[in-house]
């Protein structure tokens, strides 16, 4: 995918964070509660919504330069499989938050990204092209100490959507291996 049109998709999926977080600050964090509420009915809605939810400030900054990278090297296989992977990565992971998360608001793109760090390093050994061992080597260098967050538990850190979205993007690389451009 060109460069240009790379930085745009990027650029508008930030921009949607930034105005989710400027109504949440507004609303005095209301848009928080649509997190996922694991194993309850409200919950469910959180499962599509969570991704885009922060529950503050430092929360959005935190996650949206690894987000950005993360979405850019994913991109190189064109937007139509990037949307697939993004959408599989949001429903699978956040079913698995919603099933076996602890009882906490889970929100965050924490799950998109640990999501497309497990696919862009699981693609490379599934399609085994130069482009794609070129994006994981890449991604394992800069991102590689993500393995060891998966090792710890943090208080107010959810553990669930990290692993949960690691392991959707493991599956979302062996399920849309064909569908990228090579």
């Amino acid at each position: 995918m060109p460069f240009r049109q790379s930085i745009k998709i990027i650029a508008v999926l930030l921009l949607i964070m930034l105005l989710i977080q400027l109504l949440n600050t507004v609303t005095n964090g209301i848009i928080s509660q649509f997190g996922i509420i694991p194993r309850t009915t409200m919950g469910l809605i959180g499962i599509p919504l969570a991704p885009w939810i922060h529950h503050n400030w430092l929360h959005l900054a935190s996650n949206a330069i690894p987000l950005a990278l993360l979405s850019f090297l994913a991109l190189q296989n064109g937007f139509k499989q990037y949307s697939l992977v993004f959408a599989f990565i949001t429903l699978a992971a956040g079913s698995g938050v919603w099933l076996l998360g602890s009882a906490a608001h889970h929100a965050g793109a924490s799950l998109m990204i640990f999501g497309l760090w497990g696919y862009l390093l699981a693609l490379a050994f599934f399609q085994r092209n130069v482009k794609n061992i070129f994006i994981a080597i890449v991604v394992f260098f800069i991102y590689g100490g993500l393995a060891f967050s998966l090792l710890s538990y943090q208080p107010n850190i959810s553990w669930s959507s990290h692993f949960f979205g690691m392991l959707a993007g493991l599956l979302a690389a062996q399920l849309f291996k064909n569908n990228g451009v090579k």
